[in-house]
C-alpha cells in the first residue's frame, strides 16, 4: 500500500515541478537564461539538502525525512500562489527552492524504505515499480490538469489542490514502513565484502596451481577471480553527463514547445501527460531485468534518435507525446541501470551520495543551458547533447 502513496506523493512533486516552470515562460516570461538559472537555484537547493537526507538514509530512518518534506511543502503552496497573483519573480524563487528540498526528503525516505523493507535481490524490482506509479500517477494528474487550467489559479481551486497533495503525503507519513531492526543493507554489505573476499582467495589459489609458463591461463583466471568490477568514477562520469544532457534537454524544453513552437498551455500539458500515460504502458510490458548492457545500449541510442526528432521534426501533439514518452522510458532504464550498478558497487550504501553527483551535475547542466542555447543555438546544443549521452555507453564495456 505505501508504495502506491509514495509513487503519487513522487508524482505531485513531478507536476509542481512542470507547472513552476510553465508559469516561469508563460506568465512572467522568463527567457532561457532566467529559466536555467531558475533550475539552477532549484538543484542548488537540493544538493545541501540531500547531505542532511543522506545521514538520515545511512541511519535506516524514512518517516523523519518524509515529515521534514511534508512541512517544507506546506509553505510551498501559498508562496507558489503568491508568486502566480504579484507575478512576482522572488516569491518564484523561494517557492521553487522549497519544492527542491521537499524533493530531497520525500525522494531520500522511499528510496531508503524499499532498501530497508525487502531483500537485497528484490531492490531492482520494487525501485522499478515505484518508478512506476510515479509515473502513472502524473501522467492522470497532468491530463486532469490540462483540463482545467483555466480555472486551476483561482483562488479556491488551487486550495482544493493544495489540501489534497499535502493530505496525500501526510498518509505518505503514516504509511510508510520505518523497520524497528535496519540490518538489510548491512547484511548486503558485509555478503558483498565476503563475496570478494572469498573470490580472490579462490583466485589466488587457482593461480598457484597453474603453470606460470601459460600466460594466456593466468590472465584469463585474474581477469574472471580477482576483477573488482566498474570503478565508481566511471559510475560518476556516466551519471554526470547523463544528467547533464537531460537538464540541456528538460530545462529549456517548456520554452522551446510554448516559444519557439507556439503550443498553448493546455496542449503543453497533455504533451507531458499523455508522454507519461504512454511511458508507463511501455513500462508494464518491459522485460524485468532492464538493467542488462543490451537493454541500456538500446535505450541510449532510442533516446538520441527521440530528441533529435522532436526537436528538429516538430511533429503533431500526438507524435510529439510518443517521442517524449520514449525519452522517458530510455530515461528511466539509463537511470536505473547505472543506479543499480552503483547500489551493487556499494552494497546499498549512501544512497543520497548517488543523489548528490546527480544534482551536482545537474546544477551544472541546469546553470550553463540557458547560456548554452543562447550562444550556441538549438541545433549545436542538440549536437551537444548527442555527445553526452553517448558518455554512459563507456559502462558497457566493463564486466556487469
Amino acid at each position: 500500500m505505501w508504495l502506491y502513496i509514495a509513487g503519487l506523493a513522487l508524482a505531485t512533486l513531478g507536476v509542481m515541478d512542470l507547472l513552476v516552470n510553465i508559469v516561469a515562460v508563460r506568465l512572467l516570461n522568463f527567457t532561457l537564461i532566467e529559466l536555467g538559472i531558475l533550475n539552477a537555484l532549484w538543484t542548488a537547493a537540493v544538493i545541501p539538502s540531500l547531505r542532511h537526507s543522506n545521514v538520515l538514509s545511512n541511519a535506516g530512518l524514512t518517516k523523519r525525512p518524509t515529515l521534514i518534506g511534508f512541512l517544507v511543502f506546506a509553505s510551498f503552496f501559498p508562496l507558489f500562489y503568491m508568486s502566480v497573483m504579484w507575478k512576482s519573480a522572488t516569491l518564484l524563487y523561494t517557492a521553487y527552492v522549497l519544492h527542491a528540498v521537499t524533493y530531497s526528503y520525500v525522494k531520500t525516505g522511499c528510496q531508503t524504505a524499499v532498501l530497508e523493507s525487502y531483500p537485497s535481490h528484490q531492490w531492482s524490482h520494487y525501485s522499478r515499480r515505484l518508478a512506476q506509479l510515479a509515473v502513472l500517477f502524473e501522467g492522470l494528474l497532468l491530463l486532469g490538469i490540462s483540463r482545467v487550467w483555466s480555472s486551476l489559479l483561482e483562488a479556491w481551486y488551487f486550495q482544493l489542490i493544495a489540501v489534497f497533495v499535502l493530505a496525500g503525503n501526510a498518509l505518505l507519513i503514516l504509511e510508510i514502513p520505518q523497520p524497528s531492526l535496519r540490518f538489510e543493507k548491512i547484511l548486503t554489505r558485509i555478503e558483498s565484502y565476503l563475496k570478494k573476499g572469498l573470490t580472490r582467495i579462490h583466485g589466488y589459489l587457482t593461480i598457484s596451481s597453474l603453470d606460470y609458463a601459460d600466460g594466456e591461463k593466468v590472465n584469463t583466471i585474474i581477469e574472471r577471480f580477482v576483477k573488482d568490477g566498474i570503478s565508481l568514477s566511471l559510475i560518476a562520469a556516466a551519471l554526470a553527463a547523463f544528467r547533464v544532457g537531460n537538464e540541456y534537454l528538460f530545462t529549456p524544453l517548456p520554452f522551446v514547445f510554448i516559444r519557439l513552437m507556439g503550443l498553448k498551455t493546455p496542449d503543453v500539458i497533455t504533451l507531458y501527460g499523455v508522454g507519461k500515460m504512454i511511458g508507463f504502458t511501455v513500462m508494464l510490458v518491459l522485460p524485468p531485468k532492464v538493467v542488462s548492457k543490451g537493454a541500456f545500449t538500446l535505450a541510449t541510442l532510442i533516446k538520441i534518435v527521440s530528441v533529435v526528432g522532436i526537436i528538429f521534426w516538430r511533429p503533431d501533439l500526438g507524435f510529439s507525446s510518443v517521442l517524449l514518452a520514449a525519452i522517458y522510458i530510455s530515461n528511466l532504464v539509463i537511470d536505473t541501470t547505472i543506479y543499480t550498478l552503483y547500489v551493487t558497487t556499494t552494497s546499498g550504501s549512501n544512497v543520497g551520495l548517488f543523489n548528490m553527483v546527480a544534482e551536482a551535475s545537474s546544477l551544472v547542466g541546469t546553470l550553463t543551458s540557458g547560456f548554452v542555447m543562447t550562444i550556441l543555438g538549438l541545433n549545436t546544443t542538440v549536437f551537444l547533447l548527442v555527445i553526452l549521452n553517448l558518455v554512459p555507453l563507456l559502462l558497457v564495456k566493463k564486466g556487469w
